[in-house]
């Protein structure tokens, strides 16, 4: 069985049909876990060698399902669709990653929190260039037509090409009038999660956990706004 064919086409589906049969009972014990605040990586271990899971649902698991509780807390922070004219902080590799793996038949899921997560474990690898310039197009499509007034996008600047793609995403901004800019920094973890007034727009936990405002899921909204995506939906899990 293959699990990349299923998430790019536009077509709903029942998502449990698309994962191993003991990928539901793993979910189930490995959410009762956190909830009793075992260490994460452990327990990705314990139940995924219980449940002879395959490293893309144990990926799943790990960035999928999360404690009642946070995935709880998550979900109030989350804000359904930009407002005209915002002022938006944006996860640039998060974003962009995200969109690219869907473009790329990679597999994507919708977590327990809500937000849109991809289990490429891609990291610091890039994107192949084809796919990188369909998914800065759709982001800058999207930006345009939702009349953001002004991005900030944050890249990771260990990461190999970065400061390439800033020079990108810059040209791009110029390009359609955008007040705002691209940067390379250290750790965009750590400007996200100071940001005082305005959207940022992430799907990464540990970033939302600590985030003071609002947080929209632009990798998320920017493909449903394109396609009909037939995402695999753990905000569904069964208890």
């Amino acid at each position: 069985m293959r699990l990349n064919s299923y998430f790019y086409k536009d077509t709903k589906s029942d998502w449990m049909s698309h994962l191993s049969e003991n990928f539901l009972k793993g979910a189930k014990d490995y959410r009762y876990l956190l909830d009793r605040n075992y260490p994460q990586k452990s327990i990705v271990k314990l139940v995924g060698d219980r449940y002879q899971l395959r490293s893309v649902e144990r990926t799943m698991l790990f960035r999928g399902i999360g404690s009642h509780e946070k995935s709880k807390l998550r979900k109030q922070k989350i804000i359904v669709e930009l407002p005209v004219q915002a002022v938006i902080y944006i996860d640039g590799y998060n974003a962009i990653r995200t969109v690219g793996s869907y473009l790329s038949g990679k597999t994507v899921f919708v977590s327990t929190d809500g937000f849109l997560r991809d289990a490429a474990e891609m990291h610091r690898s890039t994107l192949r260039e084809k796919i990188l310039t369909q998914t800065l197009n759709l982001l800058f499509d999207y930006l345009l037509d939702n009349k953001v007034r002004k991005l900030t996008v944050f890249l990771d600047q260990p990461i190999s090409k970065s400061g390439e793609l800033a020079s990108n995403l810059n040209k791009l901004i110029n390009e359609n009038r955008f007040y705002g800019e691209a940067t390379t920094v250290h750790s965009p973890d750590h400007h996200l999660k100071k940001v005082e007034e305005g959207i940022v727009c992430t799907a990464d936990s540990v970033i939302i956990d600590e985030c003071k405002v609002p947080v929209f899921d632009l990798a998320r909204a920017i493909l449903e706004s394109k396609y009909q995506p037939a995402f695999i939906d753990f905000t569904t899990l069964p208890d």
